[in-house]
């Protein structure tokens, strides 16, 4: 914990002496730039989105849906706060932070779907196979893309300290929105199904965005010319 909020003078001197070595852009530039891949990101999402079907509510009550998405726009917000980082710390959020938030939103994401499907049963049930599953997932994780990408290259290249768990929070955030996305497109009530096929995939760009992290968020040290 010390370590974290406190970083040796080594660390500091190393990513002091990068930022003196690498260009970087003006708060207002950087403020520009984060705002147009935002609303580009968001966009396509958007049209993605409409694209592959839209809302579509099937057989649940609208309080259902209104839970299932509000829940999962808040914590898509708390998320997306946590992921962007400190502004008054080069090193961003604590890795502990960002670790919680990564483990603890899937099971609350789980859960909320249980409890949706307890206080408003679909009469008659709602019977899903695996293939319906399987699809249903991999749409997940393509809307989530999407704005996995916004997220990510807004920040390339400023984190030295820990990009690959920097890349899951990130992940775990564009999971969040994207199970929004599926809460209102999918008809489906099924916990199972809401759990496989709408909070699984969340883990899986958690994976992605680690990886895409690494690759993409970390300090390269530039050569002494």
């Amino acid at each position: 914990m010390s370590q974290e909020r406190a970083p040796s003078a080594d660390l500091r001197a190393r990513v002091l002496a990068e930022v003196a070595r690498t260009p970087s852009p003006t708060r207002a530039v950087y403020k520009r730039r984060i705002v147009l891949v935002a609303a580009v990101g968001a966009l396509a999402t958007v049209a993605l989105f409409v694209a592959m079907g839209g809302m579509s509510p099937g057989t649940r009550p609208v309080e259902m849906i209104a839970f299932t998405v509000g829940f999962g726009l808040v914590a898509a917000a708390v998320l997306t706060r946590l992921s962007s980082g400190q502004r008054h710390s080069m090193l961003g959020r604590p890795r502990t932070v960002l670790l919680t938030a990564v483990v603890v939103t899937a099971p609350v994401l789980a859960v909320l779907a249980l409890v949706a499907t307890i206080a408003w049963p679909v009469h008659g049930g709602d019977h899903v196979d695996g293939g319906t599953n399987l699809t249903c997932g991999a749409i997940t994780v393509l809307q989530g893309a999407l704005p996995l990408m916004a997220l990510l290259i807004p920040k390339r290249g400023t984190d030295p300290v820990h990009p690959a768990v920097t890349g899951a929070a990130l992940g775990m955030t564009a999971g969040a929105w994207t199970v929004v996305m599926a809460y209102l497109r999918c008809p489906h009530a099924a916990a199972v199904h809401c759990i496989v096929a709408h909070v699984v995939p969340t883990l899986i760009l958690t994976a992605l965005g680690a990886v895409l992290g690494w690759l993409i968020l970390r300090v390269r040290p530039t050569p002494d010319r």
